[in-house]
């Protein structure tokens, strides 16, 4: 599938005909964006909409007191800024450029004019904005219920799921990851990341490839999990 059809094939668009996919594509501008830049930022009015092509997507929510934290990372295919179609309201968080990537952008007058012809996409915002919402209280609750081992096992395999490439040798998380943001993800130091990687990799559930993790036991992931 070449990375245009990714963008075509978007849950955002689910229901769809191959006409009205159309129509939403060749109205959105496609943009080209390095590392490190910006694509929206948290409280600034919410004026564009944005399907990711290829590259990654990393979002953040900064605290009071300035602390940036990782809430979650968009993969090919998926949506960010849904606030746009539900009002005038400002961006919830904060979308950066993690890797090189290609986006498809509609403005908010042009996303009101499609959601007219097509409101079968309102309701697949929402129910995109229902399940980060959901990710996010299990993110909580794993945060104060379960240990370090866990919320670890959790997150690779919600990566896994998201930008996952399967092969004989296991499942490769496709976009580089730092054991740093690894430990920002699930609450826990850099320190105790990398022990336990080290341990994991060590007992051949896991191996490190330039940043790139391939996980080679999902199953026994699985195990460490659920594990009381």
């Amino acid at each position: 599938m070449s990375t245009a059809d990714v963008a075509r094939r978007s849950r955002v668009f689910d229901g769809l005909t191959e006409a009205e996919r159309e129509r939403w594509l060749s109205s959105a501008t496609r943009g080209t964006y390095k590392r490190g830049h910006t694509l929206a930022r948290q409280d600034e009015p919410a004026r564009l909409f944005f399907v990711l092509e290829s590259g990654l997507l990393k979002v953040l929510q900064v605290t009071a007191e300035g602390t940036e934290l990782i809430v979650r990372f968009v993969a090919p295919g998926e949506p960010f800024g849904g606030v746009v179609a539900l009002g005038e309201g400002p961006y919830p968080v904060t979308a950066v450029v993690q890797q090189p990537s290609i986006v498809h952008q509609w403005t908010r007058q042009v996303v009101g004019e499609l959601l007219m012809q097509t409101p079968q996409v309102r309701v697949n915002i929402m129910r995109e904005i229902a399940t980060h919402m959901t990710e996010a209280l299990t993110r909580v609750r794993e945060l104060t219920t379960a240990r370090v081992g866990q919320r670890i096992a959790h997150t690779l395999l919600r990566l896994a799921r998201q930008c996952g490439e399967t092969s004989p040798e296991g499942v490769l998380i496709t976009h580089p990851l730092t054991r740093q943001e690894l430990a920002d993800l699930t609450g826990t130091t850099l320190y105790t990341v990398s022990r336990t990687l080290s341990e994991w990799q060590s007992k051949g559930l896991l191996e490190s490839r330039q940043r790139r993790l391939l996980l080679r036991s999902l199953p026994r992931l699985e195990e460490l999990a659920g594990a009381d």
